[in-house]
């Protein structure tokens, strides 16, 4: 067998190519060990999801088609989507609404929402279709069910679309798919990062051997105060304390720290209305033992509407661990200036070296100012239109503001709503005095809306006759079946035959021989006496009835829902009646076509009711119109009034656009968002 000599230099070579062959054999196992994917199963664990108060408030800003300021709420398609997306990242996962509610035995997952907006640009009132982009920030958080924090994360996530405006309506339409998307993409990021969490993981293989928190009451160092958090400071941070709570367990105790910082949305140290508010509390512990279920409670006047959580949950604290946690709120309105403090406290289960006294902030709130000079006044009666007159028309308007019964609480503005609307009618429509009935207060008994509905009517009424029904006060709703009824003055709620139905008048209705019925109702809405709330419907305001008549009879009703109607001070009426009178005074003309038909008049009161609602009360009142928009009710195009509305100079057209461009006319039974 021949040998083969290499010449020094040639060995070396070969010494060097074996060894880099066998170094980059080591470097490929290693890096294929690096990249290998986590394991693509559920992670064996079944953790409750905790929505922080930053999602169920949050809401994006937009501008609509007519430049106004809008906002789309987030928090039904984040409640939906996050439980979808994280199912197949764990065994299973459970939502829990309440974050005072004790932890789930395999861990929590807290969810929270941070930068959101909408990129939209819509030329005012300019009918078309236009790009638009939405970014949603969400926060996902994983605890142990002892609370040590395991996963923290944030991720945007973005979606793109197109939106259409409409030649009637400055609505814009289709950013729900749009914001879902930006929804769905950061959801998606965080469920593949948790699915790649080591720590998680490690987690639920040892889960068996760790120990719950307590699900009972916690006891606390100082007795907790009942009062809800009502406002909070502008912008304020105080010093770390430490402090010291007697402990009989001979355990080595921890020894806590906190510092808080709250900030105002505009920085100017006053809580405004709509502005949101932020929260944010660094707890440390430097002690030498465990601190367990650390909590952070918060007590304000209780004048002031609640704006965060009496109680955060700041969780377990090992020894030399530092936790951060924020949480972000909306201010709601308030009707006068206030002045208070919010204090801050520490608590704990476990034995700490000392008691931090509490953090106590200043604050001042802002009312939301009105300038009642910019309120237009529509006691101002307008002028006769001898184009509507309407001698066979018919009024009946009815407001019960008192009641003979103390019990039942009044309703301000109920009889001047009455008198005003019935006023309205009689002069736009021409309406003859002897074909007008008005009942206010003391003269609506039970009898008088029997007298009225029931006999009067029938012998005013013929084929030709329009019907006027208006009533403001309180009605009552039936638990199983959701039936309304009408309170008169000498109505008892606990007894049915001093009450009005609904029924009852639509059947009376449905008999008389009339062209059409337009009905409008301003009325809060309570439960009867002694129901359970859970088991009371929604009020039954569209019935079977409705869809039969939805060529004759109109409805126009200003809170559909179970709650207190709203009195627009302002306005010097209730707050859907106000914009009835409104929009009869000619601005409900959406299409501008010189006419206010009754289509345009529910839609326009609707939504001008629930826009002063959510503005200067913070909450809801949902109005309904009956029938609706595509139900192809002849009677929406019913004139009600002659329009206010006068059309915007026109543009110039382009020289490259035709010399007509215009399409076919709107269908003024479509018109309303």
């Amino acid at each position: 067998m021949p040998v083969v000599h290499f010449p020094p230099y040639r060995r070396l070579i070969s010494f060097c190519v074996v060894l880099a062959l066998v170094l980059a054999g080591i470097s490929c196992s290693l890096l294929k060990r690096e990249q290998e994917p986590v394991s693509s199963q559920p992670i064996p664990l079944t953790p409750v999801i905790w929505f922080s108060p930053s999602v169920t408030t949050a809401e994006v800003p937009y501008q609509d088609g007519c430049g106004e300021a809008r906002s789309f709420a987030l928090a039904d398609a984040l409640v939906g989507s996050v439980p979808k997306k994280l199912t197949g990242v764990f065994t299973a996962v459970t939502a829990q609404s309440q974050p005072d509610e004790p932890l789930a035995s395999d861990g929590v997952v807290e969810v929270g929402v941070g930068l959101r907006r909408i990129e939209l640009a819509v030329p005012k009132q300019t009918q078309g279709t236009y790009p638009a982009a939405a970014t949603v920030g969400i926060e996902m958080v994983f605890l142990a069910r002892d609370g040590t924090l395991l996963f923290s994360k944030k991720v945007e996530g973005t979606g793109h679309g197109m939106v259409a405006v409409g030649e009637q309506s400055c609505q814009v339409v289709g950013l729900e798919p749009i914001v879902q998307d930006a929804i769905d993409s950061a959801i998606e990021g965080l469920a593949q990062q948790t699915a790649q969490s080591v720590q998680i993981r490690e987690y639920a293989a040892q889960k068996g051997t760790s120990v719950p928190m307590a699900a009972g009451p916690r006891p606390s160092a100082a007795a907790p105060t009942t009062e809800a958090v009502t406002s909070l400071p502008a912008v304020g941070e105080t010093a770390s304390q430490q402090l010291s709570v007697a402990s009989t367990v001979p355990l080595k105790p921890a020894q806590l720290s906190f510092r808080a910082i709250i900030r105002d949305e505009n920085q100017d140290q006053f809580l405004q209305p709509d502005e949101s508010l932020t929260i944010e509390i660094e707890v440390k512990n430097e002690g030498m033992g465990e601190a367990k279920d650390v909590t952070v409670t918060a007590e304000g006047k209780a004048e002031l509407a609640a704006v965060f959580p009496t109680e955060i949950q700041i969780g377990t604290l090992q020894p030399g661990e530092i936790k951060h946690t924020s949480i972000t709120q909306r201010v709601t309105g308030s009707q006068e200036y206030l002045q208070g403090e919010l204090t801050l406290n520490l608590q704990t289960n476990s034995p700490v070296t000392s008691v931090p006294p509490s953090k106590v902030f200043s604050f001042e709130a802002k009312p939301r100012v009105i300038d009642p000079a910019l309120v237009p006044d529509v006691d101002n009666m307008p002028n006769f239109l001898a184009a509507f007159t309407q001698p066979k028309a018919v009024i009946i308007s009815i407001g019960v503001g008192t009641f003979r019964d103390g019990e039942v609480p009044a309703v301000k503005y109920a009889r001047h709503d009455a008198e005003v609307m019935a006023e309205y009618l009689r002069i736009i429509g021409g309406v003859p005095g002897e074909r007008i009935r008005i009942l206010l207060d003391r003269q609506a008994l039970v009898r008088d809306l029997e007298d009225t509905f029931e006999r009067w009517l029938r012998k005013k009424v013929d084929r030709e006759t329009v019907v006027y029904v208006f009533f403001a006060g309180r009605a009552l709703v039936e638990p199983g079946t959701g039936a309304i009824s009408l309170v008169p003055y000498d109505g008892t709620p606990s007894e049915a035959r001093q009450l009005y139905s609904l029924v009852r008048l639509q059947e009376v209705l449905y008999r008389l021989p009339i062209r059409r019925a337009i009905l409008m109702f301003d009325v809060s809405m309570d439960p009867s006496p002694g129901a359970v709330l859970a088991d009371i419907p929604s009020p039954a305001w569209e019935s079977s009835v409705s869809e039969a008549r939805k060529d004759v009879e109109m409805w126009m009703v200003g809170n559909r829902n179970l709650q207190e109607a709203h009195a627009y001070d302002e306005g010097k009426h209730g707050l859907f009646t106000y914009h009835l009178l409104r929009g009869l005074q000619g601005v409900a003309d959406v299409d501008r076509d010189g006419t206010v038909i009754a289509g345009e008049l529910c839609n326009y009161a609707r939504g001008e009711a629930a826009r002063v609602a959510r503005e200067q009360f913070g909450n809801k009142q949902e109005a309904l119109c009956v029938p609706g928009i595509g139900r192809e009710g002849m009677v929406r195009i019913y004139p009600m009034a002659r329009g206010n509305n006068p059309k915007p100079v026109p543009m110039p057209k382009q020289p490259n656009l035709p010399t007509d461009a215009s399409g076919p006319a709107p269908d003024p039974r479509r018109i309303g968002p």
